[in-house]
């Protein structure tokens, strides 16, 4: 009898436990019930229409009338279309180039000096790409302006006359300076904390055995560092894909359609033509092709890291 009250109240003990870790799964859910549901109301629903929306024809004030894939085909007949990944690619592939090459020296430079010197550097590197991308493009604007910009009257104090920056043939690399100019930092810390990371005690084998400063970084610090080299292109090529603000500040698509990045030319077709259809298909097609490079960017970097472990 007393063990099968032992049993019994056992029994009773682990029922309780259960009840008591079922009420606390349910509390939990209900804490995280308004999270999801408001996640679901901003993030999904709208996917959602939008993906109903590209295979529709509609503008405000009609109907919406399904299309199927004519407003795709639509996208991919426009040259306006290609263009724009052209000028959304070039800037994407140029501008992440600089900050790569800038944002390896300086991480480099900053692994050299005192602790003190490299926290008082770093504090002040977050400045720039803590600022929100109208205000950077604004400032942009006011240096690239031809008459009272800083830019020209720098220029002129030695005797050089300064060109339209945004309305000549300058207007894309002025906007991948200033890209350059917020984002470099953001490269810098993120290679930085990826040199701090390396081990010290190979660096100074490596120099007793003679090796030089050049293939030290060669043969040792470079191949080390590519796992953080593919992850900070592939943080920087999803932003850079997105190009908008820095045009639609600084120099609306122009002159002429130099500068029309894929998304500010999903603007136009959106918000100017209100070409809702055609605007929604070329967001689904900007979200396919970022999904693909950055699969392909990923894939990349497990390579990278799996060379990296084996070695």
């Amino acid at each position: 009898m007393a063990v099968k009250a032992k049993t019994l109240e056992g029994d009773t003990g682990v029922t309780e436990r259960r009840r008591s870790l079922s009420e606390g799964k349910s509390f939990a859910w209900m804490l995280v019930a308004p999270c999801l549901l408001f996640l679901l109301l901003v993030g999904l629903y709208p996917t959602i229409y939008v993906l109903a929306l590209s295979f529709s024809k509609f503008h405000p004030g009609e109907g919406l009338e399904f299309v199927g894939l004519h407003n795709f085909i639509r996208a991919f007949a426009s040259p306006r279309f290609w263009h724009g990944l052209y000028v959304t690619g070039w800037f994407a592939i140029i501008s992440i180039g600089v900050q790569l090459v800038f944002g390896f020296v300086m991480a480099l430079s900053l692994q050299q000096v005192s602790v003190r010197v490299r926290k008082i550097m770093t504090t002040l590197f977050l400045t720039p790409f803590m600022m929100t991308p109208a205000v950077v493009a604004i400032l942009w604007k006011q240096i690239y302006h031809p008459t009272f910009g800083p830019l020209n009257y720098v220029l002129s104090l030695f005797g050089i006359k300064g060109p339209l920056w945004v309305t000549s043939k300058w207007a894309l690399p002025a906007l991948v300076v200033a890209d350059v100019w917020q984002w470099t930092p953001f490269m810098t810390i993120l290679l930085l904390a990826g040199l701090q990371s390396l081990s010290r005690e190979i660096y100074e084998a490596a120099y007793v055995d003679g090796a030089t400063a050049w293939q030290v970084f060669k043969d040792m610090t470079f191949p080390m560092m590519r796992p953080f080299i593919f992850l900070a292109v592939f943080l920087r090529f999803i932003d850079a894909f997105k190009l908008f603000d820095l045009i639609f500040i600084v120099s609306r698509g122009g002159p002429g359609d130099l500068t029309e990045s894929i998304a500010y030319y999903t603007y136009v077709m959106g918000f100017k033509y209100f070409d809702l259809g055609l605007a929604a298909a070329l967001s689904v097609l900007q979200l396919i092709i970022i999904f693909i490079m950055g699969k392909l960017l990923l894939n990349q970097l497990s390579r990278v890291e799996e060379v990296s472990r084996g070695t």
